[in-house]
């Protein structure tokens, strides 16, 4: 996939996206905040790569002008039954270095497009964890209504997980 904007590109992983990429699994936060996989091991940071490189749906978002891996967004399946062909459901992360730039807004913004305009689709939904506010507000700031909240707890551990779910239908 490659689909250009005004200052990012969504393409397809690259192997040379490895030392980015490796900022964005190591970075905490960004397990805690948007879900994606936390590692300080190369080894299996490469092998991660490697996954998203395979993944139906999942794409990097790179700067325009140097194609430097900045993010990764994607657009997944929520099922194989015919009332969910139609849907999606959209993620992303950025890296902390740039954001507040407006980089989200616009890969997010791209996708959507890409995703009513030319895969037919009638709804994008995403969700955020309860605390991580910066998505929720760019969600709201494209249109995505808030729906519910559901508690994702992992039976008999104890661990809880509550995010937020949002929905923009075409």
């Amino acid at each position: 996939m490659l689909l250009i904007g005004r200052t990012v590109k969504i393409r397809n992983f690259e192997e040379t996206d490895f030392p980015e990429f490796m900022e964005l699994v190591q970075d905490e936060t960004n397990h805690e905040l948007a879900g994606l996989e936390y590692t300080a091991d190369v080894k299996f940071g490469r092998d991660l790569l490697d996954m998203y490189r395979r993944r139906d749906g999942a794409c990097a978002v790179s700067l325009k002008d140097n194609n430097k891996l900045i993010g990764i967004i994607e657009l997944n399946k929520r099922g194989e039954s015919a009332e969910l062909l139609p849907t999606r459901e959209i993620g992303f992360v950025i890296d902390r270095k740039f954001r507040n730039h407006g980089y989200a807004k616009e890969a997010v913004k791209i996708l959507i497009d890409q995703g009513f305009s030319e895969e037919s689709l009638t709804e994008i939904w995403a969700s955020t964890e309860v605390g991580n506010l910066a998505p929720q507000k760019l969600l709201e700031k494209l249109e995505f209504k808030y729906i519910y909240e559901a508690d994702q707890a992992l039976p008999y551990t104890g661990q809880h997980n509550v995010v937020k779910y949002y929905l923009l239908k075409k």
